[in-house]
């Protein structure tokens, strides 16, 4: 009897111990999934501005898709599903590294070519701020490009850190376009600039005074420069009004594949036999 009694105390200690590193580990999962989402939300925020205002049709859907698993795992996360919920954040954040390298790729290269294209418009016709803008503009599109490289060769499995590099570089970029629209303004008008306007909306005012050919362009430089949308609403404020997630259940080839929350829902129910 004694030896009986002195197994029961030792499971009861051990049922007890085992208690609060249940409820420790349970908590710190919580926390590590809560910073998770608040981190993926602000990359897809930095990204929104650019997707709204000269997003590509591909852009655009992929975009789309990692929302809808940003959504998807904020759902998780309230029903306390942690373990399924990191494992979408995570999923999220693999997805908007390539997207963050496909959007990248294309500004460096479109910019690029926007402050050449502004450069010899400029040739001969130079102003006092024509060459410290130029220089600003390659500056900012020198520092995206450093990176840009930087976040690709990070080892393949620190999602947040390649994130980081690549938000960084389209902040950059994001810089290089206020620099593109004061050279717009300068070189490619009809009227002088009053150099005196500083704010988003004395610019704004002034692209709609002064500039006839590309005045739309110029105005999506401006906004996404500004972290803001065009249109009214913003792509990431559209997706969240209507996240079709449904969507998830299709795969899309070459980025992602379809997502079940729960599998076995999706398989066909087991043919009864009948005795």
């Amino acid at each position: 009897m004694l030896r009986i009694a002195c197994i029961l105390l030792l499971l009861m200690v051990a049922f007890t111990d085992s208690i609060p590193d249940q409820a420790s580990s349970k908590a710190t999962q919580l926390i590590r999934v809560s910073y998770g989402l608040k981190d993926n939300f602000e990359f897809l925020k930095i990204l929104s501005s650019t997707i709204s205002n000269r997003g590509s049709a591909d852009q655009k859907k992929y975009f789309k898709r990692c929302v809808q698993h940003h959504i998807e795992s904020e759902i998780l996360h309230l029903q306390m599903d942690l373990g399924r919920s990191y494992a979408e954040l995570r999923r999220t954040q693999g997805l908007m590294i390539q997207l963050y390298i496909l959007v990248l790729d294309e500004e460096v290269k479109e910019l690029d070519e926007e402050l050449g294209r502004l450069a010899r418009l400029a040739n001969g016709k130079e102003k006092t701020e024509t060459k410290l803008y130029l220089r600003l503009g390659y500056r900012e599109i020198a520092v995206a490009k450093q990176r840009l490289m930087i976040g690709k060769n990070i080892r393949p499995y620190l999602y947040l850190m390649k994130l980081q590099e690549f938000s960084f570089a389209l902040k950059s970029l994001k810089q290089a376009e206020k620099y593109i629209v004061m050279l717009g303004l300068l070189h490619d008008s009809i009227d002088d600039f009053n150099k005196e306007v500083r704010t988003f909306e004395g610019l704004v005012s002034e692209i709609h005074r002064i500039i006839i050919n590309d005045r739309e362009k110029y105005l999506r430089f401006l906004y996404d420069s500004n972290f803001d949308s065009f249109s009214e609403v913003s792509y990431y404020d559209a997706v969240w009004k209507q996240p079709d997630l449904h969507e998830l259940a299709m795969g899309i080839p070459n980025f992602d594949p379809a997502y079940q929350r729960n599998p076995e829902e999706a398989k066909p129910p087991k043919p009864t036999t009948i005795k």
